[in-house]
């Protein structure tokens, strides 16, 4: 699907480049959908508390969201061994957290330990186990990081980007950008601009430029669309196509197609034995040709075309092709439609009858 945004006039105006007398300052508001589930950035399983992590995480590397490129961020450089099972991390001189204590090799000992631990269940922790497999921390002074593993690890920098480095106050001792400043549960979060942030801007300014974000928990999109309309909110991310359609023509300029999404909307057939389906029917979706049926059934350009406006694009496999990384566009995309799908149900056993398969 294509990701849209909908932002103020000031913002638009921050965005587009124009020459601002001082763009520090100033306070961002943000809905988000829910309560975050938690407020510890290694226990993420929800959208809201991604958005929380990636605002006040301080992290070792930091992947550029327009590039899909890895860049330095607490680690000012880092190293591979030859065989690909070493990673040698140099942190960055003079760091320190939100609240004024030093951060440290230490500290990213800390952190890694409890991502290695088994008691540690996140999707982030998870797959960091899966990948780096037999992991080994090692802290060489008080700027050094050696971690060890039994197998090289392909893209291995996009895991780092989910494991903050937070003080003893969890986020509300950041290492990244902002830290946690004020919650009201089922209200809001408060985030505060953190003041020892290491990153400058190309002039040498301090970032971030914002005093405060302010995450507003509102659960209804059409209040949220109301506040943004009378200027109450400064941004609405992931709009639905609808929504984008009617911005765009009731506020021209403040609806903005940033591209397609490196999210999917996917079909999953759970193929669990515990389920109540009758035996000859799980057989059905264990067959490799019986999903393929279904997937050249599935009319992806009506979709994209009626469901999404046209704000979309088909996509035939589990990695969006918006990602850089892991899609490869060579491959091409499978026959669909009904004789491809016929094809493959035959191929199943599957015999039509009428209109019934």
């Amino acid at each position: 699907m294509i990701r849209f945004l909908a932002l103020a006039p000031l913002l638009a105006v921050w965005a587009s480049g124009a020459t601002l007398p001082d763009p520090r300052g100033g306070e961002l508001r943000v809905a988000i959908k829910a309560e975050p589930r938690s407020l510890d950035p290694l226990l993420v399983t929800d959208e809201p508390s991604q958005a929380l992590r990636y605002l006040t995480g301080g992290v070792l590397i930091r992947m550029n969201r327009q590039t899909q490129r890895p860049e330095p961020a607490l680690a000012e450089r880092w190293s591979v061994s030859r065989d690909g099972k070493k990673i040698v991390f140099q942190l960055r001189g003079g760091l320190r957290f939100s609240d004024g204590t030093l951060c440290g090799a230490r500290d990213v000992e800390a952190a890694l330990a409890r991502v290695l631990d088994p008691k540690t269940v996140s999707p982030a922790a998870d797959a960091f186990r899966a990948a780096f497999v037999g992991a080994r921390v090692e802290r060489t002074g008080d700027r050094g990081i050696t971690l060890s593993f039994d197998r090289p690890v392909p893209g291995f920098e996009r895991y780092f980007d989910e494991i903050s480095i937070t003080g003893a106050g969890g986020i509300r001792t950041s290492a990244g950008p902002f830290y946690l400043a004020e919650h009201t549960p089922g209200v809001g979060l408060t985030l505060a601009r953190n003041p020892h942030y290491w990153k400058r801007d190309a002039a040498g300014r301090p970032l971030p430029y914002l005093e405060r974000v302010r995450l507003e928990v509102i659960q209804n999109r059409d209040v949220e669309l109301l506040r943004f309309r009378k200027g109450e909110l400064d941004l609405m991310n992931a709009l639905d196509a609808e929504t984008f359609d009617r911005l765009r023509t009731e506020m021209p300029g403040s609806a903005q197609d940033i591209g397609q999404s490196l999210d999917l909307e996917q079909l999953w057939f759970n193929q669990s034995g515990r389920g109540r389906m009758a035996e000859h029917k799980r057989t059905w979706f264990r067959s490799r040709e019986f999903r393929l049926g279904v997937s050249a059934a599935i009319a992806r350009e009506d979709l994209a075309r009626v469901v999404y406006r046209g704000h979309a694009r088909p996509a035939y496999g589990p990695v969006s092709p918006a990602n850089q990384f892991w899609f490869h566009g060579g491959l091409g995309a499978p026959r669909t439609g009904t004789e491809a799908a016929l094809a493959h149900f035959r191929k199943a056993g599957f015999r039509l009858v009428g209109n019934t398969l």
